[in-house]
């Protein structure tokens, strides 16, 4: 694989590389150091297709190890969009051994300055290198002919020269119940079982219209428990500055880069548990599993019932929402109701929250 590296990134890499010319653009990739804001990352672009990779954090540690990062999280984010297992394993071996070119192409140079901006917009939410590439490669802007390129689609349609199905994977089936004491919210997903339980808290907070404002955890079940408070067989936790998880739970695992596939089919029963205050459980059964899914996912087969607001107090306070807004001349009404339009709250809408949980791969 040639690497065509800017002057930024071969002063940090200490590396000074001689032109080298393009053989293939689909084994061509362009390397650059972008610094700022209290950010360091390395953006990489393939020639052909504008396919983006991102190494986050690039401190002298990882950037010993660039070209090990870079090849893990391009076979992480060409298989958490659903490629074929075995066509992703080809183009990396095809890939080969990275040599370090100059880079000299200054329109490849444009569009790789460019496509450092989804990066930057991915910062806002994440600091994870998949999460950022996937991010990254839903819609980038250019300076080529096209206005706008679709990297996606187009290393989709490059991988095709191996003559083998592009899309063709595990998917699973889940059915997801929303505890409500009694009118609770159901909604059914198909999902890729290489998708990894950060992003599957990403779609669920899509189904169910969360905001994702609260904290979260997993727990994996073979079997549930009559007790509403028992262990999990495996808890998967979220680091964070407010939330000691680890001292909870001193097995607890960090949900960091763990895939669905890791536990599943020994694990199908999962708590989703959003807001450790209303405390909101999500109970998830893998219904079935679908060898050979060639389908754009994630997607929402079905759903009833509405889900609630955030901050609303719970079950109870959720119940005493819909009790209170049902009512016009109730003295709360004009408050709620007021209240509820400022969070954008409507009952539950099958094709609007269908279009919201296509429309995200990261």
């Amino acid at each position: 694989m040639q690497l065509h590296i800017t002057k930024k990134l071969a002063e940090k890499l200490k590396l000074t590389p001689e032109p080298i010319e393009v053989q293939d653009e689909f084994f061509s990739w362009r390397g650059n150091y972008v610094q700022g804001h209290g950010q360091r990352f390395v953006v990489f672009m393939n020639d052909a297709t504008r396919f983006v990779v991102a190494i986050n954090d690039a401190k002298a540690a990882k950037l010993k190890k660039l070209s090990e990062l870079f090849t893990h999280t391009l076979h992480e984010t060409l298989i958490s969009l659903c490629v074929n297992p075995e066509v992703v394993e080809r183009y990396i071996a095809d890939l080969g051994e990275i040599t370090y070119a100059k880079n000299t192409d200054r329109k490849k140079t444009t569009q790789l300055n460019k496509s450092a901006e989804p990066v930057w917009w991915a910062l806002h939410e994440t600091n994870d290198d998949l999460e950022i590439s996937l991010y990254a490669n839903k819609n980038l802007l250019n300076f080529g002919e096209e206005r706008y390129a679709m990297p996606k689609e187009k290393m989709l349609e490059a991988l095709n020269r191996y003559g083998l199905s592009v899309r063709k994977f595990r998917a699973l089936n889940l059915n997801i119940r929303l505890d409500l004491d009694g009118n609770d919210a159901v909604r059914k997903l198909r999902i890729p079982a290489t998708a990894t339980f950060e992003q599957l808290h990403k779609w669920l907070q899509k189904a169910f219209e969360w905001q994702n404002c609260h904290l979260h955890d997993f727990g994996l079940f073979k079997e549930w428990s009559e007790n509403y408070y028992a262990r999990p067989d495996v808890e998967l936790v979220v680091e964070s500055e407010q939330y000691d998880a680890y001292e909870c739970n001193s097995d607890a695992k960090s949900v960091v880069g763990v895939r669905l596939c890791d536990y599943v089919p020994e694990y199908t029963k999962i708590l989703y548990r959003y807001d450790f205050g209303d405390d909101w459980h999500h109970y998830i059964e893998v219904e079935n599993i679908i060898e050979d899914c060639d389908e754009e996912l994630p997607i929402l087969i079905s759903g009833e019932g509405d889900s609630p607001l955030e901050d609303v107090g719970g079950c109870g306070g959720f119940a005493e929402f819909l009790e209170v807004i049902a009512d016009p001349n109730h003295e709360e009404y004009e408050h709620l109701t007021t209240w509820a339009k400022s969070q954008r709250w409507k009952p539950f809408d099958f094709e609007k929250v269908a279009s919201s949980v296509r429309s995200r791969y990261a």
